[in-house]
């Protein structure tokens, strides 16, 4: 690629050498141990090796362009003089520092892949929870309306019928670049991005500019940790830097810490937003002290149907959105909780001009794959695969259940390392106070051991009088639950939902929920 067109947007300073007119590649994922000839390589100070330590290493592999942060010049330079290279004689090479590699990083990215994000209507969601089901909703009733549409997020890069795994809700901004334009090749017209709060932070989804931008909800513990957000401030902050890449914005009104929000949003003073509420009107203008137009969608009644073998929510919905009366959208998905998704995907779409009754034809047929997902169902019992990874997601999941009325909800899950300790406190509180009985057994333990996550989530336990068993393998722990299952059991995973890997000290190993459910209900039950 040109030089000029590549570095387009970006604010830099070179250092040394000459910048060549030609870039050939860029280096995957920016491992600086991948790096080819003629690459491209931006250096990133992360959290467990920071590249600009490597630049010796990057230049012996070829790079033609290396870009560094301001803050590393001095560190950069004294590499380069035990190198002993001469600046003036290295005419395929260059060095440059910026004020932020995340962002120049992000920039060059949509250079090199041409803006595709520019040929698409884009849609960026963040919150706390219901990123993924709200996303598959839009995308769902974008299809119905005869759009072809893309989905990047927890669940993968979906798109020309494939799916992708991705090892972040939000994945590293050259993945997103290079997903996002394979979606234009492949004729998408729109894609809807899951916008975690570190995507945010860190500046991966940089350079893309949203037709609509959606607010879920901001919930207290979640990534507030050494290595993520310092605070629930920086949390916050982080979720709101969305505002100014957005056109259009929709905010859920019951969102804690509305006030913090609004101020974030007082400074964006070109961006129009709407706002949508589980509430009725009156409860709505009380709770939020918004006026009445801000308003363009709330349900005024919910009915959950009791039938487990067709679950749905119905939402008889208002506001200023709709042309005429109130209509009734129906929900294929278990659960109060999921009101707030289905809201945020109907007013964006109907915003974007899809019908009502095309919305309901969507959603009335709609699932998402590991969310509150029966992967067994016979007359004895049931077994659910679901996310839920946190205890406001545990309790919202076992609440929906409940409803059904088995005669006992057994609940198996573990907790993550390396991530929020009060994670684990709450998911242990939620599942003692809701199953009737917890199998507290591995997730994701990354680099923490099982006994101190397990530790931690017995805190939580002992402040409920659940039953509760610890068994450390996931698998053991299934095959527990299942050669013990009585009469009317719901067998409820957590943690995983649609992954396909545990992850301990950095080696993922393949495992399914719902591949080793089915095997063990073959194997240990239906034969006998």
């Amino acid at each position: 690629m040109n030089k000029n067109d590549l570095l387009q947007d970006i604010a830099y300073e070179l250092i040394w050498g000459q910048i060549p007119d030609q870039i050939l590649g860029y280096t995957d994922h920016f491992d600086s141990r991948k790096v080819k000839k003629g690459d491209v390589f931006v250096c990133i100070d992360g959290v467990r090796f920071d590249s600009h330590q490597a630049i010796s290493q990057i230049i012996t592999a070829g790079a033609a362009l290396i870009v560094i942060a301001k803050q590393k010049i001095n560190q950069v330079q004294e590499q380069l003089r035990i190198l002993e290279l001469d600046a003036g004689k290295t005419q395929q090479l260059a060095i440059i520092a910026v004020e932020d590699v995340r962002y120049a990083k992000a920039i060059l990215l949509c250079n090199w892949y041409d803006h595709p994000a520019k040929k698409m209507t884009m849609i960026g969601i963040t919150g706390s929870k219901g990123k993924t089901t709200t996303a598959n909703m839009i995308a769902c009733i974008l299809k119905q309306a005869g759009k072809t549409v893309g989905t990047i997020g927890s669940t993968g890069a979906a798109f020309a019928n494939q799916i992708i795994e991705l090892d972040n809700t939000t994945p590293d901004a050259q993945q997103i670049q290079m997903y996002l334009s394979q979606m234009v090749e492949c004729g998408c017209d729109a894609a809807v991005l899951e916008c975690s709060s570190m995507g945010i932070k860190q500046m991966r989804i940089g350079g893309i500019e949203f037709d609509y931008g959606i607010l879920m909800n901001i919930e207290e513990g979640d990534h507030i940790t050494p290595t993520e957000h310092p605070s629930f401030e920086d949390y916050i902050q982080s979720k709101c830097l969305l505002f100014a890449q957005c056109k259009h914005f929709l905010i859920n009104a019951n969102t804690k810490y509305l006030d913090q929000v609004m101020r974030y949003l007082a400074v964006q003073k070109q961006l129009e937003v709407l706002f949508f509420s589980d509430q009725t009107l009156p409860n709505l203008l009380e709770c939020t002290n918004r006026p009445k137009q801000e308003f363009s969608l709330w349900a005024s009644k919910v009915l959950e149907t009791k039938d487990w073998n067709h679950p749905q929510v119905h939402i008889t919905i208002q506001g200023n959105i709709l042309s005429g009366p109130s209509q009734c959208i129906r929900v294929n998905l278990p659960g109060r909780y999921q009101v707030d998704n289905a809201l945020a995907a109907i007013l964006v779409t109907m915003w974007m001009g899809v019908s009502a009754q095309t919305i309901d034809a969507a959603l009335s047929t709609f699932t998402v794959k590991g969310r509150l997902e029966m992967v067994y169902q016979d007359d004895r019992f049931g077994v659910i695969v679901d996310f839920a990874h946190n205890g406001f997601s545990a309790r919202s999941a076992l609440v929906a259940l409940r409803a059904y009325q088995p005669k006992r909800l057994v609940c198996i899950f573990g907790a993550d390392g390396n991530r929020s300790i009060s994670r684990r406190y709450e998911m242990g509180q939620a599942c003692g106070q809701l199953a009737d009985l917890s199998i507290v057994t591995s997730g994701h333990n990354r680099y923490e051991t099982f006994e101190a996550i397990c530790k931690d989530i017995e805190i939580g336990l002992k402040k409920t009088t659940g039953q509760y068993i610890v068994i450390p393998d996931r698998k053991q722990a299934v095959i527990y639950a299942i050669e013990h299952v009585q009469e009317g059991d719901l067998i409820a995973l957590f943690g995983l939902g649609q992954e396909t890997y545990q992850e301990e000290n950095g080696v993922k190993t393949y495992y399914s929920d719902e591949e080793f459910v089915l095997q063990t209900i073959q194997e240990r039950l239906l034969k006998k």
